[in-house]
């Protein structure tokens, strides 16, 4: 039992760690991209949140082009993500599947800085709601089903506003031409979260096929397409 739990933990921090390294790396390229805030956490996989607008620059100098061009990179970084994580399984002692969930937010959030602990939370209780969905749709399940949303080699996306999913599939059709991408889109139901109702969800697959990990950054890419331009 004992070497096979530490055979366990060391293929999971073996796991998290590449993932948590190339996100921190594409992270840094975001940032030089439109600045923003950024929070990252590693337990038993690797959860991020970003935060942007007008309120958080100097300058307030803000378009909405910005947010749809960190959307993309978004899932650009997913693909990026199961990419390596297919990669890695032939090294990992315990061969562990990972994946990945994408929450949508159109509506604005009111965040406030806590500076005991150095760190942005929402504020409120109308936006408590999005913080208690991005910690419950991990669980999710499809309507009238027992699949689990979240699937191995996958992307999913949840969202809550038709607008938000007419949105997303810009991306996800720019994403299918470079090849990120296989063609097959699914849109899925999902069964009432406590405290989440109305909730659905795009998923789609990671074309793994393609050499994607020794492709260029995906800022780099998005500022050689020119940003969003090309996907609108």
């Amino acid at each position: 039992m004992y070497r096979r739990r530490k055979a366990f933990e060391e293929s999971l921090t073996l796991l998290t760690d590449t993932v948590a390294g190339y996100l921190d790396l594409e992270e840094q390229a975001a940032q030089a991209m439109f600045p923003h805030y950024f929070e990252r956490q590693k337990t038993d996989g690797v959860d991020y949140t970003m935060y942007v607008g007008a309120s958080l620059l100097e300058d307030g100098r803000f378009e909405p082009l910005y947010l749809r061009n960190l959307r993309l990179w978004q899932l650009m970084v997913a693909c990026g993500a199961a990419l390596r994580s297919e990669q890695l399984k032939s090294r990992l002692a315990v061969p562990l599947e990972a994946t990945n969930l994408v929450l949508l937010q159109n509506a604005s959030l009111a965040i406030r800085f806590r500076f005991d602990e150095k760190r942005f939370d929402v504020d409120g209780a109308y936006n408590a709601r999005y913080e208690i969905i991005k910690k419950r749709i991990d669980k999710a399940v499809i309507r009238g089903t027992t699949e689990r949303l979240t699937q191995p080699g996958k992307i999913a996306i949840v969202y809550s506003q038709p607008s938000e999913a007419t949105e997303c599939r810009g991306y996800i059709e720019y994403l299918r031409r470079l090849g990120y991408l296989t063609p097959e889109v699914e849109d899925l139901e999902l069964e009432e979260l406590q405290g989440a109702h109305g909730l659905q969800a795009l998923r789609v697959s990671v074309d793994l096929s393609r050499a994607l990990a020794e492709a260029p950054s995906t800022a780099a890419r998005l500022a050689a397409a020119g940003g969003l331009a090309v996907a609108s």
